[in-house]
């Protein structure tokens, strides 16, 4: 069995505030030592049940180099590197098109403009106000699991913040849920500690692996994703990429039979759009 773990880290054991998300933060060494500590018991509850599954963590969160590889389980292999389209174009799940049998997203939070919602945001939190999926609001576990499912690759499995399972449910009752903490507000939230939280993924991801029923497959088919943006600068720059579509003065459109490409021409023009490099893309 293939098994692809796409990894954010708002959502990971512990991690509550921004100082906490990029390497200049004084919160950031110990936050990549828990985010790495989620991943191994997820892995660890992946090979209780399946010993010589094919394991490949994919870090997805900003500098895309967070997970500490000399920590991580020595049955994976882990995707790293920065999320510029030459480098990533289906960002957090690049390397899944290589072939796996099932995913999971582990250490995720909920959509921009969640109220309350603890580090709420979608993909690039300075441009994107609203990211919509077929006419409906969608954060990025919604997306990710459409496009897996456009590779055929079902979600068994999600962790991150209470919050994040009202989102979820929404659209997918099967898919184990993780809770890592409770939520309080968009910088706080009560948190249990890595033991229990490691014991939580470990045996989640388990249940996950030994019932596929619990194997969510998303609607594959034509995919339309709108973005609102918070600038009018924002918007034109993204509408000068081949295939958008300029739907408002900050709204900006990608669309395609299949939503791994939409999502391709997506990625580019939300990079695009982006009034300078930030350091985590460069």
């Amino acid at each position: 069995m293939r098994v692809f773990i796409a990894v954010d880290m708002e959502g990971a054991t512990g991690v509550v505030h921004h100082d906490q998300l990029m390497p200049d933060g004084r919160g950031y060494a110990a936050a990549q030592k828990l985010l790495t500590a989620d991943v191994n018991a997820v892995i660890e509850g992946v090979l209780l049940v399946e010993p010589q599954a094919e394991v490949v963590v994919g870090d997805g969160h900003g500098i895309m180099r967070n997970v500490l590889l000399d920590q991580l389980h020595p049955s994976a292999r882990l995707v790293v590197g920065s999320a510029k389209p030459s480098n990533k174009p289906l960002c957090q799940l690049e390397g899944v098109q290589f072939g796996a049998d099932v995913a999971f997203c582990v250490g995720y939070h909920s959509m921009a403009g969640t109220p309350g919602g603890l580090l709420a945001h979608t993909y690039i939190g300075s441009l994107i106000r609203e990211l919509r999926l077929n006419g409906r609001a969608a954060g990025e576990v919604e997306v990710n699991a459409a496009v897996l499912a456009s590779l055929g690759i079902p979600l068994a499995m999600v962790s991150g913040n209470s919050e994040l399972q009202a989102e979820i449910r929404a659209w997918n009752t099967s898919s184990v849920f993780v809770c890592t903490k409770q939520t309080l507000g968009p910088t706080a939230a009560i948190c249990l500690t890595p033991t229990a939280t490691g014991e939580l993924l470990r045996k989640g991801a388990s249940q996950a692996i030994a019932d596929r029923s619990c194997w969510h497959r998303s609607v594959t088919g034509r995919t339309r994703f709108e973005v609102d943006t918070y600038r009018r600068e924002q918007a034109q720059k993204a509408f000068a990429y081949d295939g958008v579509e300029q739907v408002g003065e900050m709204t900006f459109a990608c669309e395609h039979e299949n939503a791994a490409e939409a999502f391709r021409i997506l990625w580019r023009a939300c990079t695009m759009a982006l009034e300078e490099t930030p350091p985590w893309l460069s």
